[in-house]
């Protein structure tokens, strides 16, 4: 494992060296998204190579090299991929009527008054939650939340035909893959059993990423990459981003949870 460990991080290494000298050479001339395809094509390819799953898996010690390579060369790619990427946004109808999202449904935050809503089936009555309007039914996807100054909140990803009428465990079992923050500093992985996590950074932004055929929810520090946690499972059935901003607590937890774009 050593040794495959190695031979990735100097294969990586490489990579990022033809990835400046594509930005080099993109001084001097224009260079169109369709001039780059080839290119971009045959370095996914030896990416997807260089992911063995075991190299994501929560067994390991975590570190810079677990998290998903792929998405460590996309977000040095963003400039030039963005025009691909489809970001994710809040679905009002999913939201607890104490919640309050921003007018492009990319940040979510408890109110002080609860809303008069319509009592649609999808939306959460108990839970604090909502979901993400895109749905996962394959493929590996990733996005990021900013969770910077909040005290508490819970995210990840859930199943189409979670209770959201009322209670209920919050476990895999029930269809929830979370991660959760509580009192600023207690992190923990909604598994079963629950697995406390001790935080060696600042966490204020995560980095949540979904192999839907792969079987894998995994959470990382999307400052720095560093592999947090993965819940293994098969999915069957659809899948939704989850955000829970928590109660505000009289102002101390009112900073919004917040999906990240691409710039």
């Amino acid at each position: 494992m050593e040794e495959k460990f190695i031979s990735v991080k100097g294969q990586l290494e490489t990579a990022m060296k033809e990835l400046q000298s594509l930005r080099n050479m993109q001084k001097d001339a224009i260079v169109t998204f369709k001039d780059i395809t080839p290119f971009l094509q045959s370095l996914e390819q030896g990416i997807r190579v260089l992911t063995p799953r075991e190299l994501i898996s929560r067994k390991l010690n975590p570190g810079l090299y677990n998290g998903p390579i792929q998405y460590m060369m996309w977000r040095e790619m963003q400039s030039i991929l963005s025009p691909g990427i489809s970001p994710l946004t809040l679905d009002p109808k999913t939201a607890h009527p104490n919640l309050v999202l921003s007018k492009n449904r990319t940040s979510v935050w408890h109110g002080d008054t609860k809303q008069i809503m319509p009592d649609d089936p999808e939306r959460f009555d108990s839970s604090v939650a909502v979901l993400g309007s895109k749905a996962f039914t394959s493929g590996k996807w990733y996005w990021e939340v900013e969770v910077a100054k909040k005290t508490k909140w819970t995210v990840g990803v859930v199943r189409e035909s979670i209770i959201r009428k009322g209670s209920c465990p919050l476990t895999p079992e029930e269809g929830f893959w979370l991660l959760r923050l509580r009192n600023q500093n207690d992190l923990k992985a909604l598994d079963l059993p629950s697995c406390s996590l001790k935080l060696t950074d600042n966490l204020s932004k995560v980095g949540i990423y979904l192999d839907y055929e792969g079987g894998q929810v995994s959470f990382y520090n999307a400052n720095t990459m560093i592999h947090i946690y993965t819940f293994s499972s098969t999915f069957v059935e659809k899948l939704y981003p989850y955000f829970c901003p928590c109660l505000n607590d009289g102002g101390a937890n009112k900073e919004p949870l917040h999906i990240l774009h691409p710039q």
